[in-house]
């Protein structure tokens, strides 16, 4: 290889951490517009909202396939292993052997992707709770429509009895 392959390779790596910083910014918007869709229980917007998540997570693991690819080639140009101790080497031991502006930025591009990355996922812890909370209300609420018949409730007189009719979830489908 050439005396500048590892500064070619350094550069691709440069180019998709930017691309990838990017990608998550995109996702954590579209997870603050799911939030906001859940908000006004707006069923229509969450699953667009989830729709255009997961076009996102898949573009994702696409271009984090390239990245671990491009990492191997830049191991390959600076004599560095690519696994260590059983696992992928880190960026920053990586970033020692290149030395230089790239790997400068390459550090940089990566502390902000690993940021990114963070935001995301407490938005996704978010989602996360609030879906829970949606789902024991709705059972909560379905639990009340197919309460069986040896359930008391209340007469209009005040007293203990058992419901007469078809029960509310029969009634209404």
């Amino acid at each position: 290889m050439t005396t500048n392959a590892p500064g070619k390779v350094a550069h691709e790596l440069i180019a998709l951490l930017g691309e990838l910083t990017s990608l998550q910014e995109s996702l954590h918007g579209v997870i603050a517009v799911k939030l906001q869709a859940m908000r006004r229980a707006d069923v229509e917007g969450m699953i667009a909202a989830a729709h255009r998540e997961s076009e996102l997570t898949t573009r994702f693991a696409t271009l984090d396939a390239s990245r671990r690819d491009i990492v191997q080639r830049l191991c390959d140009t600076v004599g560095a292993p690519a696994i260590e101790g059983g696992r992928p080497v880190r960026l920053s031991t990586l970033c020692k052997k290149l030395g230089g502006p790239a790997a400068e930025s390459i550090s940089k591009l990566a502390a902000t992707l690993k940021d990114r990355m963070l935001k995301v996922a407490e938005s996704n812890r978010v989602v996360e709770l609030a879906s829970r909370e949606l789902l024991a209300h709705f059972k909560c609420l379905f639990e009340a429509m197919v309460q069986d018949e040896s359930q008391p409730t209340y007469s209009s007189g005040g007293g203990v009895s058992r419901a007469k009719g078809p029960r509310v979830l029969d009634a209404v489908g």
